[in-house]
């Protein structure tokens, strides 16, 4: 079989979550070879929600995972918190998959927050929903459609419109919102230690510091030595944009954060007194929250900390003077039609789930789910499996067309947020990707 080479995706700065929760010690490096069941690569959030499912379903399984830096160093401990499932994707969703899967996949995603509160630790769990909130006349469809189509669907109960006059936060620029259901926010990286340490009790073997090199049916080789498994799994996010068999899938892309020092008066200041994940309806979105300190976190799609900080800055202009303690960016992985994908290379035991397009904080416990299906030989009909995703051109057309594309959704959102007609050349790049068939460039 022909062997699948692993490159690297890197971060910038530490997040603070990180240093908040404090890092306990490393698990040993793989230095001598390992037999197991299933062998998972990757120690974020979907690996370990993985090695955790298959354990809770088939005790006694010889489940080891290795991590090439330490868990939660990549996206699964840099990103918002937002917790979540699809249902404030319905629309998208329904696009992408039809009104039948699109329901199966929103309500399978229900068990994301039961999921955390089992894990019985304190990942700062708030369940105040999912608020997207339209900051332009622009952004307007994007709240009046999601409405809609939950109503149509006969859901109408998971999205429900908020009038302008009962957000609850103020900014001169907000307008009309809708509320989703499903939403809450965690502290990401006391959620990767609590499902790592639930794996640990159960039964996995971890090992940091062990990065995959090789990856072949019934074989990881890592930096130091290797594993022979009956089963691999390959969790693994933005590097599987570097990986043969999820390549043309996925492309990598930045999402940036900055977090302000605590605000005592927050609530006088713009009227925020709950526990709401916040985002708004431009393309490449933004996203906000608060933690328990009560600071404010502003997260752009753009991969821009200027971004991130200008657009704090814009929305709340309250906040002017508070200032910004944090910055950092990470990597995530977006996929052709924005939604994750799972599956087993053809006549292999080599499995795989990518994709999350920044939204896999909750999204990750559904993919452990497949993936410990796949694992074990089950038979998983979700349509997260089954789906066609289309293909991204090869390179260098991936990167280039994903670079002009990008610049040309900046310059749509810039033009929406000025109140101006954009330019006909953006229009027209923006639109390509859905021309060729791809969802990346729609909201």
């Amino acid at each position: 079989m022909k062997r699948l080479h692993a490159g690297r995706i890197h971060s910038a700065a530490e997040p603070w979550w990180l240093d908040e929760a404090g890092w306990d010690e490393t698990a040993p490096r793989l230095v001598e070879p390992v037999q197991a069941d299933v062998a998972i690569v990757g120690g974020g959030l979907t690996g370990l929600w993985t090695a955790l499912a298959v354990l809770e379903r088939r005790p006694g399984t010889r489940v080891v995972v290795v991590e090439a830096t330490r868990c939660g160093d990549g996206a699964s401990a840099r990103n918002g918190g937002f917790l979540h499932g699809y249902w404030g994707s319905l629309p998208r969703l329904v696009d992408a998959l039809g009104a039948e899967d699109a329901l199966e996949v929103a309500r399978a995603a229900d068990g994301i927050v039961p999921a955390v509160r089992k894990l019985g630790e304190d990942v700062w769990l708030h369940e105040g929903g999912l608020l997207l909130v339209s900051a332009s006349a622009g952004q307007d469809e994007s709240v009046r459609r999601a409405v809609a189509v939950a109503e149509k669907l006969g859901v109408g109960e998971e999205a429900v419109l908020v009038p302008r006059d009962d957000v609850p936060l103020r900014s001169p620029l907000f307008r009309d919102a809708v509320r989703f259901r499903d939403g809450a926010t965690v502290h990401p990286a006391r959620l990767v230690r609590a499902v790592r340490d639930a794996a640990q009790r159960a039964g996995a073997v971890l090992y940091e510091q062990s990065p995959a090199l090789e990856i072949e049916s019934g074989r990881v080789t890592t930096h130091f030595s290797s594993v022979k498994a009956d089963e691999i799994v390959v969790a693994t996010n933005a590097w599987a944009s570097q990986w043969g068999p999820t390549a043309r899938r996925l492309a990598a892309a930045r999402s940036a954060i900055v977090l302000t020092d605590p605000v005592p008066d927050l609530a006088e200041r713009i009227g925020w007194e709950g526990r709401d994940a916040v985002m708004d309806g431009r393309r490449y979105l933004s996203y906000f929250r608060t933690t328990n300190d009560g600071r404010v976190l502003m997260g752009s799609a753009t991969g821009s900390v200027a971004r991130a900080e200008e657009t704090l800055r814009t929305l709340f202009p309250a906040l002017a003077d508070v200032r910004v303690a944090r910055r950092w960016w990470g990597m995530i992985d977006i996929s052709s039609d924005r939604f994750p994908f799972f599956g087993t290379i053809p006549g292999t035991h080599v499995h795989y789930g990518a994709g999350y397009t920044g939204n896999g904080v909750g999204p990750s416990w559904l993919g452990g789910q497949l993936l410990a299906g796949l694992a074990l030989g089950e038979d998983v009909g979700s349509p997260l499996v089954r789906r066609h995703v289309p293909q991204l051109p090869p390179e260098p057309l991936r990167t280039i067309g994903t670079a002009l594309v990008s610049r040309a959704l900046l310059s749509l959102d810039e033009a929406e947020n000025a109140d101006v007609r954009p330019p006909r050349v953006a229009t027209f790049v923006a639109g390509m990707p859905q021309r060729l068939g791809l969802r990346i460039a729609a909201r």
